[in-house]
């Protein structure tokens, strides 16, 4: 499942025709510093969010981005009263840029995380959403989602249900 993710994470893989992607508004903020929120859980599993929180946060350290560290978030929300995906997302972004000083703000939420089993094969998929916001102007900068499976690339009609069995 951690391949899984980071692949979600680093590919970006969607299906359907992609609209290219207006990046006018990040590269006006310029953003240094990401405080990246505990993701929103709305699937099953009870251990997707701290799972991608996990693994979303590598990418944009390499890509040059200081990202506050996870440990440190999530004991400062938690001294603060603040344990649930919900309630911290629900924190003024003001609230935010005063308390972390960060230039923005990521929230995610996932929709699908998990394995799902059918007669002779399984499909363990990830799917979230994403967006940035300037924490000083609360302006959106970027948004996206993406779904990942371990299915992908796999051609369901080779053989039949021997086939999938030897496969």
């Amino acid at each position: 499942l951690f391949t899984l993710i980071l692949i979600l994470l680093s590919t970006g893989c969607t299906t359907g025709n992609k609209k290219a992607t207006d990046y006018s508004a990040f590269r006006e903020s310029k953003p240094r510093s990401i405080l990246v929120l505990p993701p929103r859980n709305q699937s099953p599993d009870v251990n997707a969010s701290n799972s991608l929180l996990s693994v979303v946060t590598m990418p944009l350290a390499e890509s040059g981005y200081y990202v506050f560290p996870v440990a440190v978030t999530s004991e400062t929300f938690k001294q603060n009263g603040a344990t649930n995906p919900d309630d911290i997302s629900a924190i003024p972004l003001k609230k935010l840029h005063d308390t972390f000083g960060a230039d923005a703000v990521m929230y995610i939420t996932i929709s699908d995380y998990g394995t799902s089993y059918q007669v002779v094969s399984s499909d363990t998929r990830v799917t979230a959403t994403a967006r940035l916001v300037d924490a000083r102007t609360g302006k959106e900068l970027w948004s996206g989602g993406a779904t990942a499976s371990s299915n992908e690339g796999q051609d369901t009609n080779s053989g039949g249900l021997i086939g999938m069995l030897v496969s």
